[in-house]
């Protein structure tokens, strides 16, 4: 027996809850299907998001933020740059610096993966 049916015991309680856990299922079965088309994993999503809220970072500040080293970062880019989710420039002032920001089909992405739930939210 579930919390809510201990606490709740009536009908109306019982059928919310399971009415909300199809919805969970539903949203997670979207957001994976979504993530297998763009051949992500989440913190891969994350990486992106944090771009997108910030423009651009460079690669130092994304791995620390992140706790990511460097090495692994370097790969997680270069897979994200080939699928065209984020792009790579350079410092003017310092070759060495790299930056990253995610172009408008890494934006989409982020779209894509919040639309559901903004969809319900509203209708809620």
């Amino acid at each position: 027996m579930s919390t809510v049916s201990k606490l709740f015991p009536e009908p109306d309680a019982i059928k919310l809850e399971n009415t909300l856990k199809h919805l969970v299922l539903a949203l997670n079965h979207k957001r994976q299907s979504l993530l297998d088309r763009y051949q992500v994993g989440e913190l891969e999503v994350e990486i992106i998001r944090y771009l997108e809220e910030h423009e651009q970072k460079k690669m130092k500040e994304v791995g620390e933020h992140f706790h990511i080293k460097l090495s692994t970062l370097t790969s997680t880019i270069d897979k994200l740059e080939k699928t065209k989710l984020v792009k790579r420039k350079n410092s003017k002032d310092d070759r060495r610096v790299i930056f990253i920001k995610p172009p408008p089909k890494g934006i989409n992405l982020l779209g894509e993966l919040d639309s559901p739930t903004r969809s319900i939210a509203d209708q809620i």
